[in-house]
C-alpha cells in the first residue's frame, strides 16, 4: 500500500470519530402534522476547509444530495427538500422537509461523503425517525356565519360531512368537481357560507388515497340576540324604579317620624 492511501485511510479515520462525537449521532424521533413543514436535524461537528458534500436517504429512496451549489432532490422529494447552503457551510446538514406527507414517514439517514481521487466512502452521521399525523380540532359557529376549513395542503382532494343525527357520510365538496355555489375555495382554506343548524356535524379532508388529512367537529350555536320587546321591557323597567326613588324616600321619612314621634 502507498503512502497516499494511508493518509486518506487516516482522514477518512478522523473525520468518522469527528462526526460520531456529535450528540446527534445516535437515533432521534421527530413528528409533523401532514401538510406542514418539519426540519430533520443533522450537525457536522469537524471543521471542514470547505462545504460538506451531504446526502440524506430513506431504507428505499434517495432524498436529497448537495455539494456546494449541486444538488439533488428525489423524484417523491421534489421541490419540497432542502439542506440550505447558508448553514451546510457551517456544519448544519439538517434537512428541510415542505408539504409533509403521510408516505413520508418513517427512518432518514444523512451521510457525509469524502471524494478522493481513487474512491468515495461515505460516512454516517444522524438517523432520524420521521412520523406524520393528522390535524384534529374543534369549531364553535353561530347559525347564519360562515365556516371555514383549513386544508392546510394541495394534497387534500375531498371534504366529506356527516351530519350529528346521521351516520352516513357525504362529498360536499371535491377539488376537480363541480363548483359548488355553497362553498369556496381561497388559499387552502375552503368556506362555507351561511351555515345553518343541519350543518353541525364531522368534517373529514382527504388526499388522494382516502387518508384523513383533519377532522373538525362543527358545533353551531344560536346567536345571542335581545327582541326589540325584551330591550324597551328593561328599559321601562328601569325608568320606572329610577322614578319611584324619591317616592320611597318621602314614604319612609314619613314611617319613621310619625313611628319614633309617640316614644318622644
Amino acid at each position: 500500500m502507498d503512502r497516499r492511501y494511508w493518509i486518506s485511510l487516516c482522514l477518512l479515520q478522523w473525520l468518522a470519530n469527528c462526526v460520531g462525537s456529535s450528540p446527534l449521532s445516535s437515533a432521534i424521533h421527530t413528528s409533523s402534522k401532514v401538510g406542514l413543514s418539519v426540519v430533520l436535524p443533522c450537525a457536522v461537528t469537524s471543521h471542514l476547509d470547505h462545504p460538506p458534500h451531504i446526502q440524506w436517504q430513506t431504507v428505499q429512496d434517495s432524498v436529497f444530495e448537495r455539494m456546494g451549489e449541486e444538488q439533488f432532490q428525489g423524484e417523491a422529494y421534489k421541490h419540497r427538500a432542502d439542506v440550505p447552503e447558508a448553514i451546510l457551510v457551517q456544519g448544519n446538514c439538517s434537512l428541510f422537509l415542505q408539504d409533509v406527507r403521510f408516505s413520508d414517514a418513517g427512518i432518514y439517514k444523512s451521510y457525509l461523503v469524502v471524494d478522493e481521487s481513487s474512491f468515495q466512502n461515505r460516512i454516517f452521521i444522524q438517523s432520524v425517525h420521521l412520523s406524520v399525523v393528522d390535524h384534529k380540532s374543534t369549531k364553535y359557529v353561530e347559525t347564519g356565519k360562515d365556516l371555514t376549513l383549513d386544508l392546510y395542503t394541495n394534497q387534500a382532494q375531498l371534504v366529506i360531512f356527516q351530519n350529528s343525527n346521521d351516520t352516513a357520510w357525504a362529498v360536499v365538496w371535491e377539488r376537480d368537481g363541480d363548483k359548488n355555489n355553497k362553498c369556496h375555495l381561497s388559499n387552502n382554506k375552503l368556506t362555507f357560507k351561511s351555515v345553518t343548524a343541519s350543518s353541525a356535524g364531522m368534517y373529514k379532508v382527504l388526499d388522494s388515497e382516502g387518508l384523513a388529512l383533519s377532522t373538525v367537529k362543527v358545533l353551531i350555536t344560536e346567536p345571542v340576540l335581545l327582541r326589540e320587546s325584551q330591550v324597551l321591557e328593561r328599559k321601562t323597567l328601569l325608568g320606572k324604579a329610577t322614578m319611584s326613588t324619591p317616592f320611597l324616600k318621602i314614604i319612609i321619612t314619613f314611617l319613621t317620624f310619625h313611628l319614633v314621634l309617640p316614644f318622644n
